[in-house]
């Protein structure tokens, strides 16, 4: 295993905050469903891992109400400032936010539950951490994951031309920077390796027409890449990025053409 702690690629600058928010209001419905379908519920305690900038913290702290509590951690300063901020403005006071690296989570007793969004395709080990999570958890607990099927990607119907050049631009990057973007289609093998049970799964994407907020953040993710861009080979040609969006939206009303986001991949099971 790499000795080296994985950092989060697109760092966190304003712009990336802003797009990690927006880019969670287009998956809150998936992990909604998850937190629902995978039992946590009001009382409980849940550990949040890799809480980024809080917006999976908050969702859970819906679920486990005010009788309940959740422990959120994230390695990088910034987002846990920015996480902690947005959770007191929102009233989330069941919610402790720690600075803590992935392979040293907080140190509590016992948690009902364990949960990672977009987590693992940034380890170097997902199987390791699947197995942190789990030696988190009660017996009977629950140890669950969110990760975007990163190896599929987006696609349009009818093809608009400048979202194939974009996807094939953020999939070189992505795929020179990620070391396991494809974890979403191995969650079954990583529960049965770390040690758990076959986990339940949910597959599904999101779609929409050209009023589709995937647009936007299509445009953001490339606008947040433009660092790694050069390191990676790849060879855009997709034009000014302060005008993508706005040329992606009208080359798919255009078309009055359909959106389909990469496939989100959950998975969950219970500790034996």
């Amino acid at each position: 295993m790499n000795a080296t702690p994985p950092t989060y690629v697109l760092g966190h600058g304003d712009l990336e905050i802003a797009r990690l928010q927006f880019q969670s209001e287009i998956i809150a419905g998936v992990s909604r469903r998850l937190i629902r379908e995978c039992g946590i519920a009001p009382g409980m305690r849940v550990l949040d891992i890799g809480c980024g900038v809080g917006d999976m913290s908050m969702l859970l702290a819906e679920a486990v109400g005010n009788t309940g509590g959740v422990v959120a951690f994230d390695r990088e300063p910034v987002a846990i400032e920015v996480a902690s901020a947005r959770a007191l403005a929102g009233g989330y006071g069941q919610i402790e936010f720690v600075i803590a690296a992935g392979d040293a989570f907080p140190d509590c007793s016992l948690f009902d539950a364990a949960i990672g969004r977009y987590v693992l395709h940034h380890q170097s080990d997902p199987v390791a951490m699947i197995r942190r999570a789990a030696a988190a958890v009660r017996r009977g607990g629950t140890v669950a994951f969110h990760e975007p099927a990163g190896h599929i990607g987006s696609h349009t119907l009818p093809v608009v031309d400048l979202h194939q050049k974009l996807e094939r631009c953020l999939n070189s990057v992505f795929d020179a920077t990620l070391p396991h973007r494809d974890v979403g289609g191995r969650l079954v093998a990583g529960f049965e390796e770390a040690g758990l049970p076959t986990p339940h799964l949910i597959w599904e994407s999101i779609a929409g027409g050209y009023d589709s907020p995937l647009w936007q953040l299509l445009a953001m993710t490339y606008r947040s890449i433009l660092p790694h861009i050069a390191t990676s080979g790849a060879s855009p040609d997709v034009g000014d990025p302060g005008t993508l969006a706005d040329r992606l939206v009208a080359e798919a009303a255009a078309a009055r053409a359909q959106i389909v986001s990469k496939p989100q991949s959950c998975a969950w099971a219970t500790r034996r």
